[in-house]
Parts: structure tokens; sequence; C-alpha cells
């Protein structure tokens, strides 16, 4: 249950980075899917820790989702010098990291 506590915190610490991100972003030229990625990745990571806190059945899956959409957004998101750009692609790649290891556990 550990790594289930560690990975919520993960998913919520990136969907509040991205929602920083995304605000800062929303009416500069980006050159890709930043902050486009942002929105998606907020939806999924609030979806995912609900759904490990209530044990959903289809959690691994949610997880496993999660862990694709941060890794997209963390690779838009890093090419910009922005500081809540690399926030946001760090807390990306760490909920990544956290959402692989709980969806390997089902």
């Amino acid at each position: 249950m550990n790594s289930n506590l560690s990975c919520i915190e993960a998913c919520q610490k990136c969907a509040a980075a991205c929602e920083v991100c995304l605000d800062a972003m929303i009416n500069q030229q980006s050159g890709n899917d930043c902050p486009r990625c942002c929105r998606e990745c907020i939806d999924i990571c609030l979806l995912c820790a609900h759904s490990i806190a209530r044990n959903g059945k289809f959690t691994d899956q949610i997880c496993r989702l999660c862990a694709d959409i941060c890794e997209w957004c963390a690779a838009q998101c890093e090419v910009h010098d922005h500081y809540y750009c690399q926030a946001c692609a760090e807390a990306c790649r760490q909920c990544t990291q956290e959402c692989g290891a709980v969806a390997a556990c089902y």
C-alpha cells in the first residue's frame, strides 16, 4: 500500500505542476504539444489517484495510461527553458515511474 500512497502523491503533484504550466503557457507559442499535453495529463493523473484510492477494477490499466501520458507530457514540456515547464516535466517523469510501479503490481 505504501507504493500506492506514493503514486497517489506523485499523481497529485503532477496534476498541480501541469496546472501551473498550462496556465503559464496557455497564450504562448509553443512549437509542440505543450500546453495541450498538460490538460490531458491533469485529467489522467486525477483519475489515476482516485482509482488507486478506491482500489478500482481498472487501476492497472489507468496507471499504465497515466504513465504513457505523463511520459508524453514530460517530453513536450522539457524542451522549453521556462521553470514551470521544467518543473512540469520533472513531476511528469516522477509520476511515470510511480504509475509504472503500481501497474506492475496488479
